[in-house]
Order: structure tokens, then sequence, then C-alpha cells
């Protein structure tokens, strides 16, 4: 048994491994250790505490950047994590694994130990990183007991967390597709609402439902708060006075007690893996396959019932699109096609341009927010649609090929997005915010388009792609994050190389066609 799931975590760590979606993460990390690891001669400081920021020690370098690491890592990684049976069923797999006599709880907690190790890989990774930062910007030597002892406390729970979730959802049905995505980053960004709740109220002291603090963010904080007697505290980034001295990081911050708490969440981060082993659908066809409307659940099938409506009334226009010459019609029917396929996002379309006609100017950045969202989810899926349903060859095989198909879907990709941010930018008219739009989404499609067709699916790019939504939201000032101009940060620079960053992605997936289609 023990040589079995050592044979098996290896398998599962070199499937992990071997994904392109795997490097394009490894290189964000290592992008975004630069980016908030900030070079104190800016003036800015990855942690300010009033107006006096923190020496650049391994004691301050690792708590800021695993507590950054920890937000986006913890979102990343669960989506870096899943999948596993999708591709089981893809490759023919799904029906030997399902009749070895193997153990459902073996191959399970094979799976759960092959994710969680290829987290541990790229945390290091991210680590390591933060070293040479150190010696090019930092005050002091490189401890990595340090930095070892902070991601281990601050980390571990997350990333045993997202491992955990990513097994439940791939062992249970109903959430093995886009829902379970979905779900999974509602419940991450929900768990941030509890930071200003705690914050907020001026708590001070920590109690053991602090446990529950998968990501740590509330508990550190309180900590940090209270040993430096200060409720100003910033991490990430923030202007600093260099008049004032510097502040050290505190030498007895890691106390027994929230020593303690960060371990237990590690215990609680474990348990969705029981009841993965209860709801493990063992490649049942009768629990995994589509089911009609007449036999789903009551919700599911009553929600069906009135999105028909819309699906058929969208099919209509299908008719039209072979009526358009070449691409266009071409076009037309994968976004019409997209539409269809996602009768919630179709329902969301004319609610946001109803409310883009209704809400007060003030809102209408988070309204563009809201259909760049939804947007970035319904295109996810749409270059890797082909591979998915196996028409690649068909698709192929018609005129053009596959460099014509690839252009198609960029194409498509970008019609929708101005499908759902349109209702915004009618009332908002501003010339440097449509810019910024207009080459935010060139980019955004063209990068759904090349990762869809390399990795043959929609997760890499969803996952790239909700976190850096996330880090937007959260950090409206930073220019090089405003991709899509709603936070009205992008300047004509930002705006210039987002457009010269989309073209040349565009001629990378040209040539990377043509040279797989030879």
């Amino acid at each position: 048994m023990k040589a079995a799931l050592q044979a098996m975590v290896q398998n599962e760590l070199r499937l992990r491994s071997r994904r392109i979606s795997s490097l394009l993460v490894l290189l964000a990390a290592v992008g975004l250790a630069w980016l908030m690891v900030a070079d104190p001669r800016s003036g800015v400081a990855m942690m300010v505490v009033g107006r006096a920021r923190m020496v650049y020690d391994s004691a301050t370098l690792a708590f800021g950047s695993a507590t950054l690491t920890g937000m986006l890592l913890g979102l990343a990684g669960f989506y870096l994590s899943r999948g596993r049976c999708q591709e089981d069923f893809r490759s023919g797999c799904a029906q030997v694994l399902g009749a070895t006599p193997m153990s459902s709880s073996l191959l399970l907690l094979a799976r759960w130990l092959g994710a969680l190790l290829f987290l541990v890989i790229l945390t290091l990774g991210m680590m390591l990183t933060v070293w040479v930062l150190q010696w090019t910007r930092g005050e002091g030597p490189v401890q990595p007991f340090v930095y070892l002892q902070t991601y281990t406390l601050l980390l571990l729970p997350v990333l045993v967390f997202s491992a955990s979730l990513a097994v439940l959802c791939d062992a249970w049905a109903p959430l093995m597709g886009k829902r379970g995505d979905l779900l999974f980053f509602g419940f991450w960004m929900a768990q941030f609402a509890v930071l200003p709740l705690t914050l907020g109220q001026g708590m001070r002291t920590l109690n053991p439902l602090f446990a529950l603090d998968i990501s740590g963010m509330s508990s550190s904080l309180i900590q940090l708060c209270a040993t430096l007697n200060t409720e100003h505290i910033s991490v990430g980034g923030g202007p600093f006075d260099a008049a004032l001295p510097m502040l050290s990081f505190p030498a007895d911050y890691w106390s027994s007690q929230l020593t303690a708490l960060r371990l237990a969440a590690v215990g609680v981060a474990t348990l969705p893996l029981l009841p993965a082993l209860w709801l493990f659908h063992r490649y049942d066809p009768d629990l995994v396959r589509a089911r009609p409307v007449a036999q789903r659940g009551f919700w599911a099938g009553l929600l069906a019932r009135l999105l028909a409506p819309l699906t058929r009334a969208c099919a209509r226009l299908l008719p039209l699109s072979a009526r358009l010459p070449g691409l266009a019609g071409q076009v037309l029917a994968d976004a019409l096609l997209s539409l269809i396929l996602s009768p919630l996002a179709l329902l969301l379309l004319p609610a946001a341009w109803l409310a883009g006609l209704l809400l007060p100017a003030a809102q209408l950045p988070a309204l563009l927010i809201a259909g760049c969202a939804v947007w970035g989810v319904l295109i996810s899926d749409l270059p890797a649609r082909d591979a998915q349903s196996g028409c690649s060859e068909l698709q192929a095989a018609l005129p053009g090929g596959a460099s014509l198909r690839y252009w198609r879907q960029g194409l498509a990709s970008l019609l929708l997005g101005l499908l759902f941010c349109a209702p915004a930018l009618m009332r908002w008219l501003d010339p440097m915010a449509t810019a910024a739009l207009l080459a935010g989404l060139l980019l955004l499609s063209t990068c759904a388009s090349l990762l869809g067709q390399a990795t043959q699916g929609g997760r890499s790019f969803m996952m790239l792609f909700l976190s850096w939504l996330h880090l937007a939201t959260q950090m409206p000032d930073v220019r090089a994050l405003d991709l899509l101009g709603f936070n009205r940060a992008a300047t004509p620079l930002s705006s210039g190389l987002v457009l010269a960053a989309a073209a040349g992605l565009a001629l990378l997936g040209q040539a990377l066609q043509q040279r797989r289609s030879r």
C-alpha cells in the first residue's frame, strides 16, 4: 500500500508540474514578489506602520510576502489542484480507475498529497524569489529559519484548504464543473469580509474562533496590531516618511497562542476530505453524466425551464450568422453559442444593459467590474470548446484551418466583452477609460484564446483572470493592474503597453498554431 501510494503521489506531482499553467503561475508568482517587495527608494515600502516603514529584514519580508501570497495562492492553488477527474474522463482513464480494486480513500489521499506537494513547491519558489529581493533591496542577512517558520504557519493552512476543497469538488459530481469554480471564488472572497469586521471593531485579542481563519489575515494582523500597539498598518505597499526612524518586526510575534491557532487551522483545513470520501462518485456514469431537465433537482430543473425561452430566442439568431460572409459570421456564431450554453450569462446580459440605463453615474464603475467578471468566466471555456467536444480535427479541416479558428475565438471573446461592458461605457464617456477598456479586452481575449488552446481547458485563464480581478479591486491605485480602466488609474502609456502585449500574444498564438498545423 505504501509503494502504491508513493507511486500515485509521484504521478500526480508530475502531471501537475508539466502543465503550461503551472509555469505561468510560477512566473506570475515571481512577478508578484517583485511588485509587492517595493524598493524603499521609490518612497513606497512593503509594510508601513503609521508613517514609518519597517526594516526590510527577514522577519518583515517573510511576514509581508507570506500574507500577500496567501491571498492569491489560496485562490490560484484551488484551480491548479482540481480538474483531475475531468482529465480522467477525457483521456479514457476513468473507466480503468473505476474498475481497479484500489480503494477510493487511497486514490483521494494520493490526489490530495500530490496537490499539496505541488503547491508547496510553488510556495518555495516564491520564498526563494523574496530571498533574492532581500539581497538586492533589504537590510540584514537572509535568515532561512525565520522564512520557513513564517511561511509554514501562515501558508500551510491555506495550501491544505485549497487542496482539500479541490479534491472535494472533483469527488462530487455537482461541483466538478464551473459551478464549483465559482462557488469557491465566492467563498474565498467572502472570508476576507471578516477582516474589516474584526479590525474595524477594534479587536485586539485572539480567541479560539480564529482557528476557522484559514487565510490567517485576521488573526495575524490582530496579533501584529496588539504587539506594536497600533491600528494603522499597511501590508502590500504604502507611502512612508523617510524622516521617521524605521521600525523592527517584533521578535516575540509568534506567541504560543497564535502558533496553536494556526496549527488548529491546519486541522480545520483538512475537514473537506471527510465528505469527499463519502461523496466520491467512483467514475460511475449514472452519477457524473448530464441528466435531462426532468431528472434534475427541483431548483435546477426550475431554473433550466425559466431560462429555456432565452436560449431559444438566442438560438433563433444563429441563421443570421450564416448570412454574414466569412469571418464575421463565424465570430457571431461562436458568441451566440457561448450565450446559448450559458443561459445564466444570457439572462445577466440584458440585466446589465438595464442597469446601465438606470443606475446613477457613481455606480457605473461597479457595474463595469460586475460585467467584466461575468464576461471573464463566460469566455474561459470558449477557446477550449472544440477540444473538449472532440471537434478540433473537424475545425482544423475547415477553410482557414486552426489558424482561422484561433482568430475567430479571440474575436468572439472580444465581441462578448464589448456586449457586457458597453452598458456602463455608454454613459461613462471617459476617453481614457474607453481606450484602456478596449486595450484590456483585447489583451484578455488574446490570453483566453492562447491559454485555452494551449491547455485545452478554461481553468488556467479563469484562475489568472479572477486573481487579477481580485488584485485590481483591492489595489485601485496601481496602474499596471488597471487593465480595463474601471479604476481610472490607467494612463496612455499603460494602455499602450497593454495593447503592445496583446499584439505580441496574438502573434505568438498565431505562430504556435502554424507550427502545430505542420
